[in-house]
C-alpha cells in the first residue's frame, strides 16, 4: 500500500498490544479498526459490510478479524471478506508507527 491521502494520528502504539483492537471514531472517515498483528498495525473500516456491527468487539484470529454478530470474517491487510454472510470488503487505510503512534492516511487509493 502507498501512503496516499492525509495522515491522521489514531491512538499511541501502546494503546494497542499484540493481539489487540480498538476503535478510533475519525470525523472524516468514521469508525476505524486498529488492530495489532505481531507489531504490524492494520486499520480498515470498524463497521462489518454485512451486519454493521462493531468489529472491534469481534475477534483476532491471526490478521482476519471476526465479527461478533454473524461471524463473517475479514482480512485485515486486503479488507476482502473470507466468508459468508459478508460479501462486500472493508476499507483499508494504509497505517504506520511514527514516534510512538499509529497513523493513517485517510482518503486515499486503497480504500474499499
Amino acid at each position: 500500500m502507498t501512503r496516499a491521502g492525509r495522515r491522521v494520528v489514531l491512538c499511541a502504539a501502546g494503546d494497542v498490544p499484540a493481539g489487540g483492537m480498538l476503535r478510533v471514531v475519525v470525523p472524516e472517515a468514521g469508525p476505524l479498526l486498529v488492530a495489532n498483528v505481531d507489531g504490524t498495525f492494520h486499520v480498515t473500516a470498524d463497521t462489518c459490510t454485512h451486519a454493521e456491527a462493531s468489529l472491534s468487539e469481534g475477534d483476532l484470529e491471526g490478521r482476519t478479524v471476526v465479527c461478533p454478530v454473524h461471524w463473517a470474517e475479514f482480512d485485515l491487510a486486503t479488507g476482502a471478506a473470507l466468508c459468508f454472510p459478508a460479501t462486500r470488503a472493508l476499507a483499508v487505510h494504509p497505517a504506520a508507527v511514527e514516534d510512538g503512534r499509529v497513523v493513517a492516511y485517510i482518503g486515499g487509493s486503497h480504500e474499499g
